[in-house]
């Protein structure tokens, strides 16, 4: 009796690619030589080595972006996308001018240096800045030199209270540099931001695009480009409730209940490939 044994991956990270200095990256480097006890052997653990042999001899690989499909997928990859689960809907959301960024230090070490000194001037013009980062010196990699003029989240948000913590900005910034890592990146952060009634002001970074392109947040690149239309958009509630509409609405067609569908289909076509080989492998034998 033959039994079909079918190994997935799932990948959201093109891990070989984080930044140095966050603290991921040394324990997923392959020279950091963290080891430990599988199967009996004694093997180098968790490193970005071991997720690419392993997608190369899965069943199936799936990721939430092209770029990741085309790093990892090895022919056999599928992209999914992020998509959202219930409690984000219906979120209630509050209109203001606080500019927020839903995002922490460590793991995005570089990104903030893409808006320049943008939140710096407006924080200097009176307006309020919150993050979600407990990071010490979050205010100074956005222009801040006191860290006392950035409103920060004190204490760990649980992961299902996480789209009311979003729902407390009035205009929330998604930068990402132009780097190989974030090439790979989902619209996930962008996309919480739409679900929760948040405007959101992104880095044309491809997924933060397509995301764009069905219709909702606003796009910039140079750091004046930033300062001008996060100051338009924090002095305009009449556009910030129009994006927030769009926005709400675009994401609604991004349930993840709605598209579950996606990963049975590709489930199948895995199964029915192996199957296949299976087969071709029986009788050449």
């Amino acid at each position: 009796m033959l039994v079909l044994v079918m190994v997935g991956v799932d990948v959201d990270d093109d891990l070989a690619s984080i930044h140095p200095d966050n603290p991921a990256w040394h324990h997923l480097h392959p020279r950091s030589r963290e080891r430990g006890l599988v199967g009996g052997r004694n093997v180098d653990l968790h490193t970005w080595s071991n997720l690419g042999d392993a997608c190369r001899e899965a069943s199936l690989v799936t990721a939430t972006t092209p770029a990741l499909v085309e790093r990892y997928g090895h022919g056999h990859g599928v992209v999914l996308p992020n998509y959202l689960p219930a409690h984000y809907y219906g979120v209630p959301h509050v209109d203001s001018d606080l500019l927020g960024w839903p995002a922490s230090l460590r793991s995005h070490p570089n990104d903030p240096a893409v808006v320049g000194n943008a939140v710096a001037r407006l924080v200097d013009e009176g307006y309020r800045f919150h993050v979600s980062s407990v990071s010490d010196d979050v205010g100074r990699a956005f222009g801040l030199p006191n860290d006392d003029r950035v409103e920060r989240v004190v204490a760990s948000v649980p992961l299902y209270d996480w789209p009311t913590e979003v729902a407390r900005l009035g205009v929330g910034i998604a930068p990402l540099a132009d780097t190989r890592f974030n090439a790979g990146k989902s619209w996930l952060k962008p996309l919480e931001l739409a679900a929760v009634g948040v405007p959101w002001v992104g880095s044309p970074r491809a997924d933060y695009v397509r995301l764009h392109r069905l219709g909702c947040g606003l796009l910039v690149d140079r750091p004046k480009d930033w300062y001008r239309t996060l100051r338009t958009l924090l002095r305009d509630p009449v556009r910030r409730a129009e994006l927030a509409d769009v926005g709400r609405s675009v994401a609604a067609t991004l349930r993840i209940d709605d598209h579950a569908w996606r990963w049975m289909e590709a489930w199948t076509d895995a199964v029915a490939r192996d199957r296949g080989r299976t087969r071709a492998t029986t009788v050449i034998g």
